[in-house]
Order: structure tokens, then C-alpha cells, then sequence
């Protein structure tokens, strides 16, 4: 394996010394890392924020989401100015959250980032988490084990198919009355 470039261990130095200002909620520590021109693509949630200030405004709305946040690195690969990620964001959800007011419940969010930086600050951050799976921590999505029950199928086809409530009930119980009738 090659060395790393002098420009690519300065990259990992900085996704590494930025990780203590997250978990200590300090919005300005963890600016301080980004570049005043940075773009960060939320995949998951179909928002792009652009600048420090927007940035920030969506760091303040996580931290209230999660008051307890805590934001881990597992794997970092460094490759020209570029730093990819893999992360695991955990907290208690006791703030707003993709809309979704608060649950109370412990919430495990695995991710993924693309870093693009320019001399050794964020420049642009295109990042990917499992938004289907928050959901499903948050009490509003059924497991996907759960999903493959009869029943569930059922409803996902009358979903899918935009059938009336009125006629999937009726075919419901048709075959519950025909299934009755057979044992």
C-alpha cells in the first residue's frame, strides 16, 4: 500500500479533530473545520444547505433533536483531497426530526460521506444515512420481517394498487371467511 500524501494525512487529521466539537454539541468548533464556501448534500433528506450559517441552522436543529449525540467514525479512506466516512450517529430522539416530533426513543443512525475538502477544511459533504430505518426506531415504519406476514402483504397491495378501503376491507374478509370454511 502506498504512503498516504502529506495532503491526504492532513484531510484525515481533519475529519478526526473535528469529531470531539459534534459530540460536545459546539456548533461554532465544529464551523471552524468547514470552509465558508461549504455545500452539504443531504441525500437522505432531499436537502442541500450551503454556506456556514445554513450548515449551522441544521446542526442546532440535530443537536435539539438529540440532545445526547453522539457521532463515532469507523473507517475513513483518504484519497487525494478526498476523505469518505463511515459513521454511526446515536442519540435519544426528544427534538423535532425530519419533521417527526419527538419519541423518546434511543435512535442508531449508520451513514456514510463523501468529504471533498480544500486545504485541510470541509468543502463539500455529500452524505447518505438509512432514513427507512430511523423511521422504523421512531415507531413509525413496521420491520421489514413484519412486512412479510400475510396480512401485512395484503395491506401493502391494497397501498400500492390505491384500491378503496371499502373494497380492501371486503376482499379482507372474503378471504378470512373463505379460509374459515376450508379448516
Amino acid at each position: 500500500m502506498a504512503d498516504l500524501t502529506e495532503t491526504e494525512e492532513r484531510n484525515l487529521r481533519a475529519v478526526s479533530e473535528v469529531l470531539p466539537f459534534w459530540n460536545s454539541h459546539d456548533v461554532a468548533g465544529v464551523l471552524t473545520f468547514y470552509d465558508p464556501d461549504i455545500t452539504w448534500h443531504n441525500v437522505a433528506l432531499e436537502e442541500t444547505y450551503r454556506g456556514q450559517a445554513e450548515v449551522g441552522a441544521f446542526l442546532d436543529r440535530l443537536f435539539v433533536a438529540f440532545p445526547d449525540l453522539d457521532f463515532t467514525v469507523s473507517e475513513k479512506i483518504a484519497r487525494d483531497d478526498r476523505v469518505s466516512e463511515r459513521w454511526t450517529i446515536r442519540g435519544t430522539h426528544l427534538g423535532p426530526f425530519m419533521g417527526i416530533p419527538p419519541t423518546g426513543r434511543p435512535i442508531e443512525i449508520p451513514g456514510m460521506s463523501m468529504v471533498h475538502l480544500r486545504d485541510g477544511r470541509f468543502l463539500e459533504d455529500r452524505f447518505y444515512f438509512d432514513a427507512s430505518g430511523v423511521l422504523r426506531q421512531m415507531g413509525l415504519l413496521p420491520s421489514l420481517a413484519a412486512s412479510q406476514t400475510r396480512v401485512a402483504r395484503a395491506a401493502l397491495w391494497v397501498a400500492v394498487n390505491r384500491v378503496p378501503a371499502a373494497l380492501a376491507l371486503g376482499v379482507v374478509l372474503a378471504g378470512a371467511v373463505a379460509r374459515r370454511r376450508r379448516g
